[in-house]
């Protein structure tokens, strides 16, 4: 466009040369100067139009250097949104195999869950984690974690093992036992122990130091161990 302005102004200025030659008439001395005046103005355009060209050149040249620019961000773009999905894939695959665990076996391996948990965290520094296609998938992780971490807590408290102590020391014995906070903070509650070690403890009032209890989940007493212990205290009087 540039280009063809100039080139019109030029046809402009030679026109306006051969009117002016036909409308007056001009001394050789005249017509010499203006030959000259007209090389004068024709060379200046030269030199404007070459440096234009030169500038057109520039910007191509930039314009290629930027499209390339974009095309490389667009594909570092792809990759890394690639290997965060990829990522988040391999997490997911790991809590979904301790999810089809059962209670005991994920009690087992519950370790694992807090390598999970620090990994989906490092994940999500990641800047990319904030982009809105990622959102539902991260928010997913967290829940699958929490779901495990609760099943763990649940069968914590089915795996829990009290070692007894000595009289002289611990004062041990399953009602102080049962009234320990960290067990039911109920020392009524010390049937439950008693009944779920028949197989070391024959006598309630007997336990030894070293013997290892397990300690079932806090709840009521049931029918059985209600009846268990109506048996006792009618033994005992």
């Amino acid at each position: 466009m540039i280009v063809r302005k100039i080139s019109l102004v030029m046809l402009l200025l030679v026109a306006s040369v051969l009117v002016s030659s036909a409308q007056q008439k001009m001394t050789k001395e005249e017509w010499q100067n203006q030959i000259t005046q007209n090389t004068k103005t024709r060379d200046g355009l030269k030199t404007q139009l070459g440096g234009l060209n030169k500038d057109i050149d520039s910007l191509k040249a930039y314009n290629i250097g930027m499209d390339g620019k974009l095309k490389a961000s667009a594909d570092q773009l792809n990759a890394t949104t690639g290997a965060f999905a990829a990522s988040v894939a391999g997490l997911n695959a790991k809590i979904d195999a301790l999810t089809n665990l059962s209670d005991a076996d994920l009690y087992a391996r519950k370790g694992e869950i807090d390598e999970l948990q620090k990994a989906k965290d490092e994940l999500l520094a990641q800047k990319i984690s904030g982009m809105k296609r990622f959102a539902a998938g991260n928010a997913a992780l967290q829940s699958k974690i929490d779901a495990l971490k609760a099943r763990v807590a649940v069968a914590k408290d089915a795996n829990k093992i009290y070692t007894v102590g000595t009289w002289a020391k611990n004062r041990d014995c399953l009602w102080n036992i049962a009234k320990k906070k960290d067990i039911y903070a109920n020392p009524f509650a010390w049937p439950k122990i008693w009944q779920g070690n028949r197989d070391q403890i024959k006598d309630p009032d007997i336990i030894k130091k070293g013997q290892k209890l397990k300690i079932p989940a806090d709840a009521t007493l049931t029918d059985a161990e209600k009846k268990a212990t109506r048996s006792y205290w009618s033994k005992k009087h």
